[in-house]
């Protein structure tokens, strides 16, 4: 049986394999890592961004994360877009939210993001920060970032998850060489194993060791998240090689 107090002590301890566990909550290795779960749920509750969005739910571990940051700030509203949510993950992450008593904070789309992401656009949706981590393809990932792009507002975030897919981080690497973001370094209080991101970052040197990506090689934890410093119209000329 679900135990608040149980899943809000394994929080603090920012135990959440064990906060999985306590809550039967239905988890696979599609889910988001440990400590970018902690990651999320840390940067949400030092930041405070009212109104976020997620591309990609899978088991709900990531939405999880924001959801109760977002209940332990006292304010915030969540968005999670998922195509496969009933059909690939049997409707999952939506039973754990359930579970949680998250489903207040939770707005959930079932579709594609590049079909949804522009209607909330158009809707006039805007949001403070925005976790990618959806259809992992490089002209899928521009997508997502195009559209929340146009939402985010001003000295808002965006998470980008799955650093080791090269793709992800030529997304990244393009964002950061031509648009008004930069890259931030938030602290989260369970830290990632040094083993580990010493084979994350040769894994990355390793799949491309030219590749221009290097602030990102060298990113501890598996999610690069960027900062928005500027708006207004650039130049169709200027993109610089990434």
């Amino acid at each position: 049986m679900y135990d608040e107090r149980a899943q809000l002590r394994a929080l603090a301890l920012r135990d959440y394999d064990s906060w999985m566990e306590s809550t039967a909550l239905s988890v696979s290795r599609s889910s988001v890592s440990p400590d970018t779960a902690a990651l999320l749920y840390d940067f949400v509750r030092t930041v405070k961004p009212l109104n976020t969005l997620e591309t990609g739910m899978a088991h709900g571990k990531s939405t999880l994360s924001i959801c109760q940051a977002h209940r332990d700030n006292g304010a915030g509203s969540h968005i999670a877009i998922d195509p496969f949510q009933e059909t690939k993950f049997n409707s999952d992450g939506l039973a754990n939210i359930e579970r949680a008593g998250l489903k207040d904070v939770l707005r959930f789309y079932q579709e594609t993001s590049d079909e949804a992401l522009p209607r909330l656009y158009a809707e006039g949706e805007r949001i403070d920060f925005a976790f990618i981590d959806g259809n992992h393809r490089f002209d899928y990932t521009m997508v997502d970032f195009f559209y929340i792009d146009k939402m985010l507002r001003l000295d808002g975030h965006i998470a980008f998850d799955d650093l080791w897919i090269a793709s992800v981080r030529k997304v990244v690497s393009y964002v950061l060489k031509n648009t008004p973001y930069k890259l931030v370094r938030p602290a989260s209080q369970k830290r990632t194993p040094l083993g580990k991101r010493v084979l994350r970052m040769a894994r990355r040197v390793t799949q491309n060791p030219l590749g221009r990506d290097w602030a990102l090689k060298v990113v501890p934890q598996n999610v690069a998240i960027l900062q928005k410093i500027g708006e207004g119209p650039r130049k169709s000329w200027d993109d610089r090689a990434f």
